[in-house]
């Protein structure tokens, strides 16, 4: 059951260079203009406004940024992608100068390169595995190496299921926080709990309260049978017969 929670970390993850690196770089139409704060906001028939962040490129069919501050938001549907992921939102807000980001609603992330396989091992995975996460709301704190996932989490790689109300991966702690109604499922295993500690760095795990796991069927098919036990004959296992009559 190790190999779930190497995964979601790594979709936990996947946005952290969305505000790692650059300020935006708006387009020509909004960089002309000379106040602070710029936004776009084109009419219906014009393209989507789009600025690079780090390695993400961001669309939306509303901007707004200060420059100066480091605040952006996008109140309307946002998408952004990098090589081998994408994300989507109904809105984003945050800080690029405090690397901060806020995804609300219909949070969907996608990494078609399967890079979170690379967590586990220290390398790249042997052949990609596209994942997708699901949430309503997604925090990101670059700063402190802290991903949030909140509200109905749904994890799916290859044979990987994850389920949980809530998700805190803590980089600097190395630990992956699972919280309410946490199913997870590894192919024909299975496990369930309120609530699972998982730390990113020894790869150990602590699940607390009502824990059920399952395990395939086959492993009471092949259970060895025990050898009958002898127990060889010596005055403590002979049974005691009539006490002898003393002369």
């Amino acid at each position: 059951m190790i190999r779930p929670f190497f995964a979601l970390a790594g979709a936990l993850s996947l946005v952290t260079t969305l505000v790692a690196a650059a300020p935006p770089r708006p387009s020509p139409s909004a960089s002309a203009r000379p106040a602070a704060r710029q936004s776009a906001r084109p009419s219906p028939s014009a393209s989507p406004a789009s600025f690079d962040l780090g390695v993400w490129t961001v669309h939306a069919n509303s901007l707004d940024a200060n420059f100066k501050s480091g605040d952006f938001s996008t109140p309307a549907k946002v998408v952004m992608t990098r090589v081998g992921g994408d994300v989507t939102a109904d809105r984003a807000n945050g800080n690029y100068k405090k690397k901060l980001l806020y995804l609300n609603g219909h949070v969907v992330v996608h990494d078609s390169q399967g890079s979170a396989q690379s967590l586990e091992g220290g390398g790249p995975p042997n052949a990609p595995s596209p994942s997708t996460l699901t949430a309503d709301k997604a925090q990101i704190d670059g700063a402190a190496k802290v991903y949030k996932a909140i509200g109905n989490v749904h994890y799916v790689q290859a044979d990987t299921v994850v389920d949980a109300d809530n998700g805190t991966l803590d980089d600097a702690a190395h630990t992956l926080l699972l919280e309410g109604a946490v199913h997870v499922v590894e192919g024909t295993r299975s496990m369930n709990a309120r609530k699972v500690l998982y730390n990113t760095l020894t790869g150990t795990a602590h699940a607390e309260g009502d824990v059920t796991i399952q395990f395939p069927g086959e492993l009471h098919r092949h259970l060895a049978t025990p050898k009958p036990l002898h127990v060889p004959k010596n005055g403590l296992t002979e049974p005691v017969g009539n006490p002898t009559t003393l002369p």
